[in-house]
């Protein structure tokens, strides 16, 4: 918060990071915030599914999320969480019929405003495939189901093993703590051009997979998600591009 000045209104956080899968402090960050007076906007888009969002728990004034990564849901549906608050300053990118007056449309927000000229803009965009985001549910009982918190720890296990493999084989130190970080990893591996590491990976080994730079230090990104096995990460350990 040392970069807070008089002239910042929203504080704009990763809840999980892209560059270095890290998890970040996204409720202390949004406590100090408020203290100040500050707006704050969290990018959950690796976090649903990933590890466990208590938005409450968060307390972010908004908070967006993806539900076709971690959360196994189709691609198209994610959510947005706003603070009762902050309603009003929110329109929909997409301009539709819902815009002019006396026109009917399903409840939204006003639920809680009982505003339904904003309900109506923020709802209705004219043919736009919902069924992404009716699909939703079915992926929350699918983890529910399956015991997702198990399955989550599994993977981690498998993505540890793969950061302590290519940390003795390169002596590279590890980009963050064992804990720092939940089913996505970055491997540190020795400098050298992205692009063309991450085109031998797919072109020699057929493995399709970021490669991430931050401070000077290049990294393999690995996924790891409930369908991937242990065959998996030794293909990957054993790829010509990463001896």
């Amino acid at each position: 918060m040392d970069s807070v000045g008089r002239r910042t209104r929203l504080i704009f956080v990763s809840h999980v990071t892209s560059t270095t899968a890290l998890i970040l402090p996204v409720a202390e960050v949004c406590a100090a915030a408020r203290k100040r007076g500050i707006a704050t906007l969290i990018d959950g888009a690796h976090a649903p599914g990933q590890i466990a969002v208590d938005l409450d728990a968060i307390g972010a004034d908004f908070y967006v999320g993806n539900c076709h990564k971690w959360l196994c849901a189709p691609k198209g549906s994610g959510f947005l969480n706003a603070r009762a608050e902050h309603h009003e300053l929110l329109d929909a990118t997409v301009m539709s019929w819902g815009y002019a007056d006396d026109t009917g449309g399903h409840s939204g927000f006003d639920d809680y405003l009982g505003n339904t000229q904003f309900e109506r803009r923020m709802q209705w965009q004219g043919t736009r495939d919902i069924s992404p985001w009716l699909a939703v549910p079915a992926a929350l009982r699918f983890q529910d189901r399956f015991d997702w918190p198990t399955v989550r720890q599994h993977c981690h296990v498998l993505a540890e093993h793969a950061v302590e493999v290519m940390a003795r084989r390169h002596g590279l130190p590890p980009a963050a703590k064992t804990d720092d970080w939940a089913q996505m990893v970055v491997i540190p591996v020795p400098v050298q051009d992205p692009e063309t590491l991450r085109k031998r990976l797919l072109l020699e080994s057929r493995i399709e997979v970021p490669v991430t730079t931050h401070r000077g230090r290049v990294f393999v990104r690995l996924s790891v998600q409930g369908y991937n096995t242990p065959e998996d990460i030794e293909h990957l350990l054993g790829a010509p591009a990463l001896q």
